[in-house]
């Protein structure tokens, strides 16, 4: 039996999470698509900005279940899951500093960027599993909050910090918040010594040995499935969101905007998110909890489609916000519910973590496939529009067809 985590001890566990979106936010949300803008121009912004997204998205894809299956086998005195932390984390600061001296080159602003995804994906994959190694059956649905509340906290700090610092020092900003985050769990994190107590076998293919077979495990892979739909909607909500904005809403400078919506986002899920996590620990809806909360997030979606009135665009930020919260604490304690069981913890969740990057690579190839010839047809605000009706059908599939799942509640 694991023994419960007090309070303090799932925000040890939980906070490199808040650190890493930070990250995430600052780059995806607006530093990454700004710079794109200003190096490549709006004709081809979106193209290239799709293109980068799907390259990252790739390389999460591959080092998520291979890094998570090699800490599977890592025998550390430190644990299976911190030395990755740690050099994950250092590799990923070496690619902010690239990102932010590349002196307005694009080659060199491209490379730090690709260096981020790798390492940041080296350390995620080892962090993620940390939740079922060392979280109590009866506690899944509050550590997930934990995570989900770490993740919607970190926004307002990512939208902050490229209005408030310069094209240099957000990057700084960036890697203190790593290095905090870090931290925080390495030592907080009360991870057994892993000497002796790994699995004896090493890795050798990187396909066969991180593969969980469809027939034995059906439900994974109906989580894994419903959890790419919902992505799907998500990564191109978060991706296009600047261009949204300023194509489709009209606003000449949408830097502020993205932060006010954020900011309303992060509050409604804020009010949900732990709520979630812990009613469906005690009252076994999850699946429930996941139909309400992506069917809210479907819903903004729609709004966002019909409509560039920038008071309903507000509101639906506060609606988005708590079915997302509502989403994100439970669907984390969902997969790890439907796990293989055994020791290969890392690869599994790096494998259902693979979902939302697989997802990332979709919403860039499917956005890019609808604005770039649409550009050319209508004007891009109408071509926003027609993106986000598509995004609706992601959320709503992916809400519905979690009723798929049998073994879990």
């Amino acid at each position: 039996m694991k023994p419960r985590l007090s309070t303090l001890q799932n925000i040890y566990l939980s906070f490199y999470w808040f650190a890493a979106n930070v990250q995430w936010t600052a780059l995806i949300i607006i530093v990454v698509p700004r710079e794109v803008l200003f190096l490549v121009g709006k004709n081809h912004s979106a193209s290239i900005l799709s293109i980068l997204v799907i390259i990252g998205s790739l390389i999460a894809t591959i080092m998520q279940p291979w890094g998570g299956l090699v800490s599977d086998h890592l025998q550390h005195r430190w644990g299976r899951r911190r030395p990755y932390i740690l050099l994950g984390t250092a590799g990923n600061i070496v690619g902010l500093f690239l990102m932010g001296y590349a002196l307005r080159n694009f080659w060199i602003f491209v490379a730090g960027y690709m260096l981020v995804q790798f390492s940041a994906n080296v350390a995620q994959s080892a962090y993620q599993a940390l939740i079922p190694d060392l979280v109590p059956d009866t506690q899944r649905g509050t550590a997930a909050g934990y995570m989900g509340f770490m993740t919607q906290f970190a926004i307002i700090f990512g939208a902050l910090l490229p209005r408030l610092l310069g094209d240099t020092t957000v990057y700084w900003a960036m890697a203190g918040f790593l290095i905090v985050g870090w931290a925080i769990t390495q030592w907080g994190v009360h991870e057994q010594d892993s000497r002796g107590q790994s699995p004896s076998s090493e890795p050798t293919h990187w396909i066969r040995d991180v593969w969980i077979s469809p027939r034995e495990y059906p439900d994974f892979w109906w989580v894994f499935g419903t959890r790419l739909l919902v992505m799907l909607g998500f990564g191109t909500l978060e991706n296009y969101l600047f261009y949204y904005l300023k194509f489709t809403a009209r606003i000449n400078h949408p830097e502020t905007m993205v932060f006010n919506i954020l900011a309303l986002l992060t509050l409604g899920s804020l009010v949900s998110v732990l709520a979630a996590g812990w009613f469906s620990d005690r009252l076994g809806k999850r699946k429930t909890l996941v139909v309400i909360g992506g069917s809210l997030m479907g819903l903004t979606a729609l709004v966002f489609a019909i409509t560039a009135n920038i008071t309903l665009i507000l509101v639906m930020g506060i609606v988005f916000g708590f079915g997302y919260g509502i989403y994100l604490s439970t669907d984390w304690a969902l997969a790890v519910d439907v796990l293989p069981p055994g020791r290969l913890e890392g690869r599994s969740m790096g494998l259902w973590q693979a979902s939302f990057n697989l997802a990332q690579v979709g919403a860039g190839l499917i956005a890019g496939a609808i604005i770039t010839p649409l550009a050319h047809l209508i004007n891009l605000g109408m071509a926003y529009r027609i993106l986000f009706i598509v995004t609706f059908l992601y959320f709503i599939l992916g809400s519905l067809f979690i009723q798929k799942v049998r073994t879990a509640r």
